[in-house]
């Protein structure tokens, strides 16, 4: 992984999930990812084609410009894209692997952005491998990020990788949690305000990753 967030997320999972195919859900702390937590999300398996958002960072809606709950992760995605996706979340929900995707994002005029992106396996609270732990950060910040709205994307390489034979950086879950707090939070984007006032994208595109502000709450404790 190339990015700070997305191998702290995966050192974080890996601690939390001691040996195991993946940690539960409620052993997943905000506040032991509060450097991170604003490009964290967590999806639902529906089914092969659905993927929802069920929780997501406040992070991610400033640099997408978009934020609701329950929109499908697939949708983010055009039809060749889409089926290497469903591939590699299949991969992380059957076989409990990690998928790192660098994919890039454009807006309407042109301008191309760089993201990495991690997905975890995550275990539902009845037990069932149906929850997908996530993080997707910009590698390079270019300075519009967060001004203009993105339109559209596409993936540049896909790896789904077996954690049992990724490099060992194995730290204990306390010691994960402690950097991780110690950590400054990213820097706020732009204002949704000043997007807006820039002109919404083509209706002709399909919407993207409408993400949610509000990020694992304790009223979400079941997602």
């Amino acid at each position: 992984m190339k990015h700070k967030t997305t191998q702290a997320l995966f050192d974080y999972w890996n601690a939390m999930r001691a040996g195991r195919p993946a940690p539960r859900r409620s052993e997943i702390e905000p506040g032991d990812m509060r450097a991170i937590l604003p490009y964290v999300f967590i999806l639902e398996r529906k089914d092969r084609d659905t993927y929802r958002f069920r929780l997501a960072g406040t992070g991610l809606c400033s640099v997408y410009g978009m934020e609701f709950r329950g929109h499908n992760m697939i949708s983010m995605w055009g039809d060749d894209c889409a089926e290497n996706m469903k591939e590699a979340l299949d991969d992380v929900i059957r076989n409990a692997g990690v998928a790192v995707v660098e994919y890039t994002a454009a807006t309407t005029d042109g301008r191309e952005a760089t993201f990495e992106m991690v997905l975890l396996p995550l275990l539902h609270e009845d037990g069932s491998l149906s929850r997908v732990l996530g993080a997707a950060v910009p590698i390079d910040r270019a300075p519009w990020v967060g001004d203009r709205l993105l339109a559209r994307q596409w993936i540049d390489r896909l790896r789904r990788l077996d954690p049992e034979h990724m490099p060992k950086r194995e730290p204990a879950a306390k010691t994960a949690a402690r950097r991780l707090a110690a950590e400054k939070p990213p820097v706020a984007v732009a204002s949704l305000g000043k997007r807006m006032s820039q002109g919404a994208p083509l209706r002709s595109e399909r919407s993207y990753l409408r993400l949610v502000k509000g990020m694992l709450s304790n009223t979400e404790e079941h997602g």
